[in-house]
Formats: structure tokens, sequence, C-alpha cells
């Protein structure tokens, strides 16, 4: 083989070794988020002064399975030009949000406001879960709730519409910074969602942030287990803290 040949090899198998190194961190992430729960990760983000990671209480668990993490994959949709034929161009725009989503991905959309119809379906859900994809988080609205209850895939949004988004919406961007629930969500910030809500936590404070968090599930099982005891709360306080 060739000096430039050996060297092409390298370099992929360079690149191989990153991307598996990448995934297991991601995964790795994962496995620590989903031993938590959302209140946990808010106390977390108090303790180091990361304000506004909750998303507003609009946004709730429409399916079954209420508990998903994973790391944002965003897009957001602005209403279409009023009668404007539709462009199927933007249908497959919106597609590529999920079609090009790896493994350990929530899809994140702003609605920019709209309630009138779904940005997420069976569809979508069908095309992600083999993908990898853990989860969509609408700041709008969902339909075929229950087919995607068959798939035990994790939908938070507003509500439900049974309206099509087609002709109604189009995407402004995909992979950018949106707005959620009132928090500004980069791509890639950790998602953490279950039955009291969703948290998210920027890329450069997720390792912090699981680490306070840990300590407060810590504190947690161990007020629950000297209350059970039958402990003075008063006591216990100055002995640990309650978190």
């Amino acid at each position: 083989m060739h000096d430039a040949g050996r060297s092409l090899l390298h370099l992929q198998l360079y690149k191989v070794i990153e991307v598996d190194e990448l995934t297991n961190k991601k995964n790795i992430i994962l496995q620590r988020t989903l031993r938590l729960y959302v209140a946990a990760l808010s106390d977390a983000a108090d303790e180091i002064g990361l304000n506004q990671v909750c998303m507003d209480r609009g946004i709730i668990p429409l399916t079954e399975n209420k508990r998903t993490a994973g790391f944002a994959r965003t897009g957001k949709m602005v209403r279409s030009p009023v009668n404007r034929p539709y462009d199927e161009a933007q249908l497959d725009t919106f597609m590529s949000l999920v079609t090009r989503a790896v493994d350990g991905d929530i899809i994140t959309i702003d609605m920019s406001g709209s309630t009138d119809c779904s940005a997420w379906g069976q569809v979508l859900s069908r095309i992600g879960k083999p993908l990898g994809v853990r989860g969509a988080i609408i700041d709008g609205t969902s339909r075929d709730i229950d087919d995607i209850d068959r798939m035990n895939f994790t939908v938070f949004a507003r509500g439900r519409h049974p309206g099509t988004m087609r002709g109604r919406m189009d995407m402004e961007s995909v992979q950018e910074p949106v707005v959620c629930g009132g928090v500004t969500v980069h791509p890639g910030d950790l998602i953490f969602g279950d039955s009291d809500g969703v948290v998210v936590i920027p890329t450069d404070h997720i390792e912090d942030i699981l680490v306070h968090a840990e300590n407060v599930v810590s504190t947690d099982k161990w007020w629950a287990e000297k209350l059970d005891e039958g402990r003075d709360p008063h006591e216990l306080h100055k002995e640990r803290p309650i978190p």
C-alpha cells in the first residue's frame, strides 16, 4: 500500500475511533441522567447559579412513557404565507429534522406559538425511533398519540391537535437555537423529561449539573430512610440539610 493510501486509512480509523468515543461518552451521560429525576437537575442548577433550565408548566407529557433523556436536535417552524400553494420542499426540510438525527437525539421544535395544527405524529415517530431518537419536545401540539404509545415513544407538548402542519407551517431553521417552553435550547443541549416536566442543560454545564444532581438524589434517599425510621426532621436538617 502506498503512503498516501496508508495515511487515508489511518485518518479513517481515527475518525471511527473519535465517533465511537463520542457515542460512548453520550451514552454514559444519558445512563447517569436516567438514574435521576428532573427535579434533582433543577435543584442542581439552582445550586450552581444556572437559572431558567426548566421549561414552563405548559410543556407536559402526552404519552404513557413520560421519561426520556437525549441531546437536542432543534427545529423552528413559522406560519406559512397566506394563500400560497403548499411547497412540498417544506416537507423534505421538515423530515430532515428527523431523518438526519442520530442515536441519542431528542427532536425539539419551536412552533412559534401556533397550536392550531400539529408538528409531530406517528409517521415521524416511526422514522425517528429506529434511528435512536429518544423522544420529541414540542412547543406546540402533537397528534396520533395512541399510535405513538404503541411504539413506546415519548412526546412532550402543550397539547393535542388533529390538524396537519401542511399549508400552515414552514420550517425556518434546523439545528439553530430555538425557544421551547420559555427556555433557549441549543443543538446538543441535554434534555431530560419526566412527569414533573422538562429541563434543558447547556452542554458546558452537563457534568457539573449531573454531579450536583447525583448528590441531591443521594440526600433525598438518606432523608427518606431516616424519616421512615421516625427521626425528627429538624434534627435531620441540622445533620444533612434538605435539598
